[in-house]
């Protein structure tokens, strides 16, 4: 591997393109190989070839390689990234399509590798109402805070995003999708692909609720809080992580609505009966500690760390807790 990292003749790198040309010419794949193994060892060697082909100055005979070998392996993200290299621009968007429509099924990962692609090339072209589709489709295919804000930046830049908002919104609350509106803004990708209806859920509470509070938009995190608990579903998070930004986010406006809801959370922790479990009620008993200060409540605290301490007597290692909490030293505590 030393002869590798030393710097070779062209006439040496040459030599080494054929071999290695050779080779690939007569790869087989090992015996019960999986399809996955197989396209990683040849694309492998592929590299190796293109590395010698560049030092050996052969440009010309990289790109032809590359789009026999998308085709047998799946590799159209570095056929892309070669063409884009070379400023062939249409033929790059051209196997980007052609590459979207073979992998979609059996490798989405490359499909959305080349989505991002043309998306970065729309980009560099200052085309945001393009951008702005790529990053809707992007949402709606994996609703969450994190696409929601991709798509706000480009629509912004777009200067569409009142209305990709109010849409984007309403597919979370009923599952219609913006294209359907004849007044949608932004263009067709031409690469949206067929979903199967049923699969999501819908109004998509979790997003609805991360959007709300996001927005700083208290009533709203509320309504849709509210009708998580009507359903009786489950706030994702094994220690109430989204129950207590919703707290968060409402304290202000309504301290009795985040009081209501950091004890909720902090008795759940203590019906665990667990210690690590404890440490974590802690956290949410502080807090309501701090917004009964801050109304100044304080009475209402000590009698809710009392009758704390009286219902789970028996639970040594909380009572320490509880202790701390209510800044007593541990002898003291009856």
């Amino acid at each position: 591997m030393r002869n590798w990292k030393k710097k070779q003749k062209a006439s040496d790198w040459n030599i080494v393109a054929d071999r290695l040309l050779e080779r690939l010419n007569k790869f087989q794949p090992v015996k019960g190989e999986d399809s996955f193994s197989r396209s990683y060892h040849r694309d492998n060697l592929t590299n190796w070839i293109i590395r010698a082909l560049e030092n050996s100055g052969r440009h010309q005979e990289i790109i032809p390689l590359c789009e026999r070998e998308a085709v047998v392996t799946g590799s159209y993200t570095r056929l892309v990234d070669v063409l884009r290299k070379a400023k062939r621009l249409e033929e790059a968007e051209e196997w980007i399509h052609k590459g979207i429509k073979a992998t979609q099924k059996q490798w989405p990962g490359i499909a959305q590798q080349l989505k991002d692609a043309l998306r970065e090339m729309r980009e560099r072209e200052g085309n945001w109402l393009s951008v702005a589709a790529f990053r809707t489709e992007d949402f709606l295919q994996s609703p969450s805070l994190h696409t929601f804000q991709d798509m706000k930046k480009a629509a912004e830049k777009a200067k569409a995003w009142p209305e990709v908002r109010a849409a984007a919104l309403l597919y979370l609350e009923t599952g219609n999708l913006p294209q359907s509106d004849p007044t949608w803004p932004l263009p067709d990708t031409g690469l949206r692909e067929d979903r199967e209806t049923g699969k999501s859920e819908f109004p998509m509470i979790d997003v609805l609720i991360d959007i709300a509070i996001e927005e700083k938009r208290p009533d709203e995190v509320l309504r849709w809080y509210d009708q998580r608990k009507s359903k009786k579903q489950i706030f994702w998070g094994w220690d109430g992580y989204q129950e207590d930004q919703v707290a968060e986010a409402v304290a202000d406006h309504y301290p009795d609505r985040a009081l209501a809801i950091w004890k909720n959370v902090a008795e759940k922790q203590v019906a665990l009966t667990k210690p690590k479990a404890y440490e974590a009620a802690a956290v949410y008993l502080r807090k309501v500690h701090s917004l009964l200060k801050k109304l100044k409540r304080e009475e209402e605290w000590k009698n809710y760390l009392l009758k704390l301490r009286q219902d789970n007597a028996r639970k040594t290692k909380l009572i320490e807790i509880l202790s701390r909490l209510e800044g007593r030293r541990i002898v003291e505590k009856t």
